[in-house]
């Protein structure tokens, strides 16, 4: 196909045009740059497919918890066939919540429909980078997620520290979460979350655990105890397996455990415990928990607690290997 320069630049002029609207608030003009049936897709990981009540939800969201929202553009390739445009892009977008700005690389690719003489999105797919871009750059995991707002919120877990200072951290989240939701629709999708959360929240309470935060379908917990907040795992693990009996849908969570002390410094523990183990996590299968080599030190002379083979890993982000343990439950 050959390119079209004229039709880039007015694709790109709409762009910037749409931006500008959302930067101001104004979400009857972003929509009326859009087909109200407009619709969204993706394979990847972290996508799922979207319908026009998603982006209008996302929009009122996006403009809730974010400002200055910017988009720079690096390049914009259009070609029409009939009444569609079809157009790639990519850029940097950039945003501030709380503060900190955050940024990432994006594509977009999608198609137009000319109404009335005018551009109308009708579809798109926005995709990010891969991981290995440079740190900050990638499109976060909801454990990441939730480690970043932590780290920003610093909340106060004295209460939930061992008389030596320490707590315990449990991060845990579903495995191909997105696919699922894509697959199941959203109305089986918060089904299948609801029996998730409940099963968590149960085991939380069973054993003296608290719940820190939780974002979609990721969680992050605290305990006193290194031991009870291995039980915990092993319990919700144990409870996930008994809903996969007679549930339509199985779930296979990850976890990863750690602990550090918060007392001590509070800097050092937001800093760098917390995301160790929502890292640890990240490398846990669904249906694994895995724990730090520390945690394994401070728990496996109970008995009651056995691991499995050791593993050194690179986490992002965090410099040299890491050695962990999978905590053998099943």
């Amino acid at each position: 196909m050959k390119r079209d320069a004229r039709l880039e630049a007015e694709v790109l002029a709409h762009l910037l045009q749409f931006n500008e609207a959302f930067k101001n608030g104004d979400l009857d003009a972003t929509r009326s740059m859009s087909s109200p049936d407009i619709f969204g897709f993706g394979t990847g990981a972290h996508e799922r497919f979207l319908s026009s009540d998603v982006f209008k939800e996302g929009e009122e969201r996006d403009l809730s918890q974010a400002e200055n929202v910017e988009r720079d553009y690096k390049w914009v390739a259009a070609v029409q066939r009939d009444s569609l445009v079809l157009f790639a892009t990519e850029y940097d977008m950039s945003w501030t919540v709380g503060g900190r700005r955050h940024g990432s690389l994006a594509r977009l690719t999608g198609v137009f429909e000319r109404h009335d003489g005018r551009l109308r999105l009708i579809q798109l797919h926005m995709s990010f980078p891969a991981s290995d871009q440079p740190e900050g750059r990638s499109y976060p995991t909801p454990m990441e997620a939730i480690a970043s707002a932590v780290g920003e919120e610093r909340p106060d877990l004295r209460s939930h520290a061992a008389p030596d200072g320490t707590v315990t951290i449990l991060f845990t989240d579903i495995e191909n979460s997105s696919n699922l939701t894509e697959r199941l629709g959203d109305t089986q999708w918060l089904e299948v979350l609801r029996d998730h959360n409940a099963i968590v929240r149960e085991q939380l309470k069973e054993y003296g655990c608290f719940e820190v935060k939780s974002q979609g379908d990721g969680f992050m917990i605290a305990s006193q105890s290194a031991r009870r907040a291995v039980h915990c795992a092993i319990g919700i693990q144990r409870g996930l397996v008994e809903r996969s009996r007679s549930a339509p849908e199985p779930i296979h969570v990850r976890m990863g455990l750690h602990t550090g002390e918060v007392l001590k410094d509070a800097d050092d523990f937001f800093g760098k415990h917390v995301i160790l183990a929502s890292r640890i996590a990240g490398k846990a299968r669904g249906g694994e928990i895995l724990s730090s080599s520390l945690l394994k030190e401070l728990t496996e002379s109970s008995g009651d607690i056995r691991f499995g083979g050791e593993r050194d890993v690179e986490l992002k982000g965090l410099s040299g290997t890491h050695r962990v343990y999978e905590v053998l439950w099943s």
